[in-house]
């Protein structure tokens, strides 16, 4: 390829960006010379790798061959530094991490402790809704992405590392709150709030109800945790939710886990990634690292929200 690295570097910034003008920012240079560059890059090759229409920029069939090219090539380039600083005790470079808005409460805590053992390493975390991961592991935005419920259509490794208990929430003040051994299908009789569609937790619940065949009287549908608590808090219905994400409201006393049966639902975050994907040094070490019995990271996890969210007296 008649091309040399800077080419390169600036055309898949250009890519990335689709403008000029903010790939010559990230870049640190001006936009005429962006533009100098892209053209001794088109016709190096012989070929157009973007095609404007209208005020819009786009990449041609041959510019998002270049691309894909371009993402494998500085992936490399990223990897070998990460390799020959392992090789001299260190490790050092970016780590790019996702999890579920239900895995917020201990992820950070838990890069936390890897960053203790790996403190040149720069972290990027990214909170988001299941429906958004997946979205992320289709466009390998991630080294690694946290999630509980792994999708069955895509072909991923995961490595489960701690357990993820999914129970039913009410106000105190809810006639179910005191009672116990609750029958699953007694949740039919009560005004219930459900989690956007394609979350984890309200996919894991659903399943549950379609075996026993029970049909719920859904008062209202929340986008994400934290406004479920507050409105299970106001008494508007019950709900399901991960144990981590109520922690602190069952310790104070203003939310209470039902006694229903078969619950809660035992399942398990992950750390997951595509089955072909080849991880780099880092997130292979953060792999090692949560999996390794010495760093027990589940007591760590559980240890955290015990110390921060514990009822005091």
């Amino acid at each position: 390829m008649r091309a040399t690295l800077h080419q390169l570097k600036v055309f898949r910034q250009v890519a990335i960006s689709m403008n000029y003008t903010k790939a010559a920012d990230k870049l640190g240079l001006s936009q005429p010379a962006v533009s100098i560059q892209l053209k001794q890059l088109e016709n190096n090759l012989d070929i157009f790798l973007f095609e404007k229409i209208g005020k819009n920029l786009y990449l041609t069939p041959a510019g998002k061959e270049l691309k894909l090219f371009c993402d494998e090539l500085f992936v490399s380039f990223d990897n070998i530094d990460m390799t020959l600083s392992s090789l001299k005790g260190e490790l050092t470079g970016d780590f790019r991490l996702s999890a579920v808005t239900s895995a917020k409460y201990f992820t950070p805590h838990l890069l936390g402790a890897f960053h203790k053992r790996h403190p040149k390493v720069n972290f990027h975390l990214d909170i988001v809704n299941r429906e958004q991961i997946i979205k992320r592991l289709q466009d390998n935005k991630d080294d690694l992405v946290i999630m509980g419920l792994v999708p069955e259509t895509m072909a991923l490794a995961k490595y489960s590392f701690v357990d993820n208990p999914i129970i039913v929430i009410a106000n105190p003040q809810h006639p179910l709150a005191k009672q116990k051994n609750i029958p699953l299908a007694e949740l039919a009789n009560h005004a219930f709030i459900h989690r956007e569609q394609g979350s984890g937790t309200r996919k894991a619940f659903e399943q549950v109800l379609k075996a026993n065949d029970i049909q719920l009287k859904v008062n209202m549908t929340l986008g994400n945790s934290e406004t479920i608590k507050q409105a299970v808090m106001a008494d508007l219905g019950i709900s399901v939710v991960s144990r981590h994400s109520v922690t602190l409201e069952l310790a104070t006393g203003v939310l209470v886990e039902l006694n229903i049966e078969n619950f809660p639902l035992q399942r398990s975050w992950s750390l997951v990634h595509h089955e072909s994907k080849h991880l780099s040094p880092i997130a292979q070490a953060f792999v090692d690292f949560v999996l390794s019995p010495e760093e027990n990271v589940p007591a760590l996890c559980n240890r955290f929200l015990a110390h921060h969210f514990v009822k005091k007296d």
